[in-house]
């Protein structure tokens, strides 16, 4: 080993250590997040038209509202009311379906149905692009030359949704919902296989779907919190070791007990508390996150990631006042 090879692994081995000794660790958490509309407020929904950006019931938009359905069963908050009973609610009204059913008719329609909120999708984007492009050459152990070559495809799909309040005509939401499914297909000296365009809408279809169920009901989310560890106080890592165990009163306990004796460091001091209330947001302690994290920066006014989780410590308490109203 030369020299200069040795100077690059002490080095390598000192970052190592250092970083080793003060960094960050990662606990993956789970949340629940509000809803945009209030669901205890519409707990009977209709759904009326979807169409494509024709204005026609095609077998997308149908697909759509198949879909739409199924969140909103699977909720078990709302009832659904049935697509059958609405026809004949209709015919007996001697009205049309098609076409019928928009944000201006659903105060009437709604009524009728006894719904008190009406759902309401149209197609604005739905597309499939495919394309084959050549990637580079390479050549093998004989010396022959070969082709590489990469089948790229993409499906969009995307939905106007509006979702109407029956009593007083008022639009809660309008909201376009887009996704967008991706995938490649490689091959040599020929073009690759072709891509299943089938499989790419069903995601999108998935994927918004989903996207209205988090407009409609509280949802779960997985949030990575980042802590800060630092061998100089051997708390933060056994309160971090803690809360990957699922131990999360432990591990405040943990840092709690670190405060109550001596830090002379400020730096240190506000890593323990900014630890100590970033739990506490998670954990929908807000009052007490907020104090802590205030502490943090008192502490250290010009660290930025104290600055962050204030901020965040504070729009957490509002979508837990939210959520507190919907359950």
């Amino acid at each position: 080993m030369t020299g200069k090879q040795q100077g690059l692994l002490i080095l390598i081995t000192f970052v190592t250590l250092l970083l080793n000794a003060c960094g960050t660790k990662t606990v993956l958490m789970t949340v629940t997040r509000p809803a945009e509309i209030n669901p205890k407020n519409y707990q009977k929904i209709a759904l009326g038209d979807f169409v494509n950006a024709r204005g026609q019931t095609d077998q997308h938009a149908l697909d759509l509202r198949d879909a739409f359905t199924n969140q909103l069963i699977n909720t078990k908050r709302f009832e659904v009311v049935d697509r059958q009973a609405l026809g004949r609610i209709l015919e007996e009204q001697k009205l049309a379906i098609s076409g019928l059913i928009d944000e201006s008719s659903a105060p009437k329609i709604g009524k009728l149905l006894g719904a008190s909120a009406l759902v309401f999708g149209r197609i604005t984007q739905d597309q499939f692009k495919e394309e084959v492009k050549q990637t580079g050459t390479y050549k093998d152990k004989k010396g022959k030359q070969h082709k590489r070559f990469k089948r790229y495809a993409s499906y969009t799909l995307g939905v106007n949704l509006k979702i109407v309040d029956v009593q007083s005509g008022k639009i809660l939401i309008s909201k376009e919902l887009k996704s967008i499914q991706k995938a490649e297909a490689t091959a040599v000296d020929k073009r690759p296989a072709r891509i299943d365009k089938q499989n790419l809408y069903q995601k999108c279809l998935a994927d918004i779907s989903t996207q209205f169920r988090h407009m409609i009901a509280p949802y779960k989310v997985t949030v990575k919190a980042q802590f800060l560890v630092d061998d100089k106080v051997p708390a933060t890592k056994r309160a971090v070791a803690l809360f990957k165990a699922d131990e999360w009163e432990k591990g405040l306990q943990v840092l709690k007990k670190a405060l109550n004796r001596p830090i002379p460091d400020k730096k240190l001091k506000a890593k323990v508390y900014y630890d100590l209330g970033l739990a506490q947001m998670y954990l929908g302690r807000h009052e007490e996150a907020i104090q802590n994290l205030t502490r943090a920066l008192e502490l250290k006014p010009d660290e930025s990631r104290y600055q962050k989780a204030l901020k965040t410590a504070k729009e957490e308490k509002k979508k837990a006042e939210k959520l507190k109203e919907q359950l």
